[in-house]
């Protein structure tokens, strides 16, 4: 996988919990922890 499309992928993550506002929904559909999640929806 190249870079830009890993990038659009953790995008979507981020995207996912700012309209659902639900961490455990979107790491149980996305197969990723919560505190990875925590770090990207952190980045500026």
């Amino acid at each position: 996988m190249e870079l830009a499309q890993k990038v659009k992928m953790r995008l979507g993550w981020v995207q996912m919990y700012q309209q659902t506002q639900n961490a455990g929904q979107v790491c149980r559909r996305c197969g990723i922890s919560r505190p990875t999640l925590r770090k990207w929806v952190r980045r500026p």
